[in-house]
């Protein structure tokens, strides 16, 4: 055996965890209206948001739900018929692409809308209101040598520093985790025989895998991780500002650019607001918001000329990952099916 696979244990049970949830309100109790949002965006990089929307809508009372990717998409099939929200949020591009195109959303256009760019939105259905990068982060006094530029750098680490680096480095678990699944194919469409060498790295050296953001970063804080991989770059950087301990570092190689995206259900029980808050998330005040706060990357090209100390250049090519039909690829049963397989080959880990 060249290694064993470590599963978090927190990360196995999220799909309980998530129908346990309950939602976060904000606004009056005594609102004449209810807006609900399900959304895998973390409340405390929205919720500065959210509060600012039901200040200046204090007629409408929103429930916030945070779910996971993967149980966001089950979700939504799910409620078809009668849906709980009436705006679903998520990272999982893919995902979202695959409601739309499976006949799950309804259509939506106004002023904000059409001014968003082409490769921004799809049939006025899916729209992206953030543009992230995706990104490692490195706890500073754990990672043994010089800190890793790119994947290659990776790569030399954990081959130089065996014992030092196994069982140190944690991803996504991509059976239980949308974004995660989307991000790993992306990197093998990038560059697959990059892909091929440190994902066999990481098989051999006990890589540790997750099903969220958080979990991640916390244990690269407390030194538990080396390195987080394939990270979100809007939560990553929150934390690397605050804690010393910690560098995000996009790599020179190639930093994919993830989109945070939004539709509304077909037959979404309060269309109105539901617009009105997409608006409200593509308007000029709430772009500069999310990146003047350092709470997300805004999608707007005009808002990248506000300079924050939020705003990191990419060192390399940035690959944004598009919002086309190439997205529904990924999703094929069969081809989804053989990704995760090899993925859980070359990890030596049994399929679930």
């Amino acid at each position: 055996m060249k290694g064993l696979i470590v599963i978090i244990c927190v990360g196995c049970l999220f799909l309980s965890n998530a129908l346990k949830a309950e939602p976060v309100w904000f606004g009056k109790p005594d609102a004449t209206r209810v807006l609900r949002i399900n959304s895998s965006l973390d409340l405390a990089s929205f919720s500065p948001l959210l509060e600012r929307f039901v200040t200046l809508h204090p007629d409408v009372r929103v429930s916030y739900l945070d779910v996971n990717t993967l149980e966001l998409y089950k979700k939504t099939i799910q409620e078809k018929a009668n849906p709980s929200a009436s705006l679903v949020i998520s990272s999982a591009m893919d995902l979202q692409f695959k409601l739309a195109n499976d006949g799950y959303v309804q259509t939506y256009s106004s002023d904000a809308t059409a001014r968003l760019p082409s490769d921004a939105k799809w049939r006025n259905q899916v729209f992206a209101f953030s543009l992230e990068p995706v990104v490692m982060l490195v706890n500073k006094d754990k990672y043994p040598g010089k800190l890793p530029e790119d994947r290659q750098d990776l790569l030399q680490a954990i081959r130089q520093y065996e014992d030092k680096m196994t069982g140190k480095i944690g991803t996504y678990d991509i059976r239980n985790s949308g974004v995660g699944y989307l991000l790993a194919s992306q990197d093998a469409r990038q560059a697959d025989a990059t892909w091929g060498r440190l994902i066999e790295a990481f098989g051999s050296h006990k890589l540790q895998t997750y099903c969220c953001t958080h979990e991640i970063i916390d244990d690269v804080a407390s030194g538990k991780l080396v390195l987080g991989y394939n990270l979100l770059g809007s939560y990553a950087s929150q934390r690397a500002r605050t804690d010393p301990r910690l560098k995000m570092i996009l790599p020179k190689d190639y930093t994919l650019m993830v989109m945070r995206v939004a539709l509304i259900p077909k037959n979404a029980p309060n269309l109105e607001d539901a617009g009105h808050f997409l608006d409200f998330l593509l308007s000029d005040d709430v772009q500069k918001i999310m990146q003047k706060q350092a709470l997300l990357f805004p999608i707007l090209p005009e808002m990248t000329s506000v300079k924050t100390p939020y705003i990191v250049e990419a060192p390399g090519p940035k690959r944004v990952i598009e919002m086309d039909q190439q997205l529904l690829v990924g999703r094929d049963y069969a081809k989804q099916r053989r990704f995760i397989k090899s993925w859980e080959v070359a990890l030596e880990i049994s399929e679930k």
